[in-house]
């Protein structure tokens, strides 16, 4: 039986919520966040020291780590079969790995011939993948969480079970290019990154539309934090002129430390001010209208069926099969 929790978390004992990318910075503090609410934290990076270590950190029983490098498709896939096994309900999904890369690198993809670029397969592809794997199981605990609701017969609305993707206002950026993220010629950088932080855009307002009503899904700018590790694949000069921006940012305010950073994603992980709410882009814990190119619901389509085609997925079987063609709400 899953404990109550207090009126500032719709997160409380018994109840399961996974972090991607959370060893450090945002992530961790993400972590920390919601462990406090009593929660069963489930971390994932690629340094396990670091995320054994956090376990020990956090408050209550139960958090565990999880690595996979999210590169590998194969070990996206193995993370979330992992959580599957051990975990009987999942109540959060917080998608906050990510990386940006200085250089053009391309990983292996299985529908994929040529190869697709590193960070749009870390940022996009592998949070498509890891979501997908895991609807299912969120799908089952939202539903959970309503019957549990009417059988404590309050008038309060049922909370579902949530997907928060944390995106950028870098997003605002770029247009879709599904051809400029195959092969060894295209984009990298900043340019590749707010590619693919519009991806994330696109992914949640098609995936809330897929969702049945027991799980939402938001996304989320984090606000501006040098101080994660975020560049660390970057360049010598970029990485060094991101830490200079950083101690600037500091003197004048102008950028967030990472537990600044990690407010909306736990706020969207967590608040009931944002029950049921799905589909919506937020900055500093309020709904925001997203880039044009994140509202164009042939670009949301379009980057849903490449996903599967480059995973490699059974159409017929990703979250929301058969939604395709169901009209756009108003």
């Amino acid at each position: 039986m899953t404990g109550a929790v207090d009126g500032d978390s719709a997160l409380g004992e018994g109840h399961v919520a996974l972090v991607t990318g959370s060893t450090s910075g945002i992530g961790a503090e993400t972590a920390r966040n919601l462990a406090a609410t009593g929660a069963t934290v489930v971390l994932h990076g690629r340094d396990r020291a670091a995320g054994e270590e956090l376990v020990a950190e956090l408050p209550g029983e139960g958090h565990a780590f999880y690595a996979a490098d999210y590169t590998d498709f194969d070990e996206v896939r193995a993370l979330a079969d992992a959580v599957l096994a051990d975990f009987d309900r999942l109540d959060c999904l917080v998608n906050n790995a990510g990386t940006w890369q200085g250089d053009r690198r391309l990983v292996d993809a299985p529908g994929i011939d040529d190869g697709v670029e590193l960070t749009f397969a870390v940022n996009h592809l592998a949070t498509f993948l890891l979501t997908d794997r895991l609807a299912d199981r969120l799908v089952a605990t939202g539903e959970r969480r309503a019957e549990q609701r009417d059988g404590e017969n309050t008038d309060a609305a049922a909370d579902p079970a949530r997907v928060v993707t944390v995106s950028s206002d870098l997003h605002r950026r770029a247009a879709l290019d599904l051809a400029g993220v195959r092969g060894p010629d295209g984009p990298s950088g900043v340019e590749a990154y707010g590619h693919s932080k519009l991806a994330n855009v696109l992914f949640t307002f098609e995936l809330a539309r897929r969702l049945p009503d027991s799980v939402t899904a938001n996304c989320c700018h984090p606000g501006v934090s040098p101080s994660t590790g975020l560049s660390r694949n970057g360049s010598l000069v970029a990485g060094l002129g991101w830490k200079a921006f950083g101690v600037v940012g500091r003197l004048t305010g102008f950028t967030d430390t990472a537990a600044e950073s990690a407010e909306t994603q736990t706020h969207l992980a967590k608040s009931p001010a944002v029950t049921g709410t799905t589909g919506e882009y937020f900055d500093d814990r309020e709904a925001v209208r997203p880039a044009e190119a994140a509202t164009d619901r042939d670009a949301q389509r379009d980057l849903w069926r490449a996903s599967v085609d480059w995973l490699a997925l059974d159409e017929g079987e990703v979250v929301g099969a058969g939604a395709d063609d169901r009209a756009p709400e108003a």
